[in-house]
């Protein structure tokens, strides 16, 4: 008993030092509400207890602590990335063959705005012309950004650009308007009806949505049976400002 007697007295002075540390790594750190670097929510980024704030995190914990909550959770706060829709990107979403597999992005990396004439308050008459560098694409998974590259689909040794020039302008409803699309993909050219939506502008700058559905086919992107179906949809959103 005696000795059971000791373990505990010094179990109590190990949980009061553990305490007293993690009571200045609060002070050390600052407390209360604030910004998470990725997400934001109420709790702790690792392991130990106690209340402050967490370096990746935002509301009652330590960096070094637990409660309720992650550093990458939800709840009050601001999460300092910006929202995926709201970012410019350009993709093109393919659908697998097996239904239950679900879709592939496939992210072009790097592209470029070349040309942009027109009136950010009436976008009739305007014109633009993006060049996309295919080799950036990637999906996520090596071998088939490797397959995507290769003669098979995309053959980027030979095709390394893919152009877009629009033009045609015209307004179909407040924030709609209607063009063609001049596509340049693996050495064919094709005009296409398109139809975009402005969903920001400035005095000298609009932002714009795209959903154009392509066939692949129809640039000679494949030709034969494949894991994904033929028709992809472009999904757009860029910021074009005049040059």
């Amino acid at each position: 008993m005696k000795k059971l007697g000791t373990f505990l007295v010094i179990a109590v002075a190990a949980i009061g030092l553990s305490a007293a540390g993690c009571k200045k790594k609060k002070e050390n750190a600052g407390g209360g509400s604030g910004t998470a670097a990725v997400g934001t929510g109420s709790g702790t980024a690792a392991a130990g207890t106690g209340s402050g704030t967490a370096a990746a995190g935002t509301g009652s914990g330590t960096a070094a602590g637990t409660g309720a909550g992650t550093a990458a959770g939800t709840g009050a706060g601001t999460a300092a990335v910006a929202p995926a829709a709201a970012v410019d990107h350009i993709k093109v979403v393919a659908q697998h063959v097996d239904a239950a597999k679900g879709p592939v992005d496939v992210v072009f990396n790097k592209w470029a705005v070349t040309k942009a004439s027109f009136d950010p308050a009436n976008l009739e008459g305007g014109t633009a012309e993006i060049e996309v560098d295919i080799a950036s694409l990637t999906t996520g998974i090596g071998d088939r950004d490797a397959h995507l590259q290769s003669p098979d689909l995309f053959d980027v040794a030979k095709f390394a650009k893919a152009t877009v020039k629009i033009d045609n302008v015209k307004k179909a409803s407040e924030t709609s308007y209607t063009a063609d699309a001049t596509f340049s993909i693996h050495g064919v050219e094709k005009k296409v009806p398109t139809k975009f939506e402005v969903t920001a502008s400035t005095a000298d700058s609009v932002t714009v949505k795209v959903s154009q559905p392509i066939n692949r086919n129809d640039f000679g992107v494949g030709g034969v049976p494949d894991k994904v179906q033929a028709d992809v949809v472009l999904d757009v959103q860029l910021t074009l400002k005049k040059i």
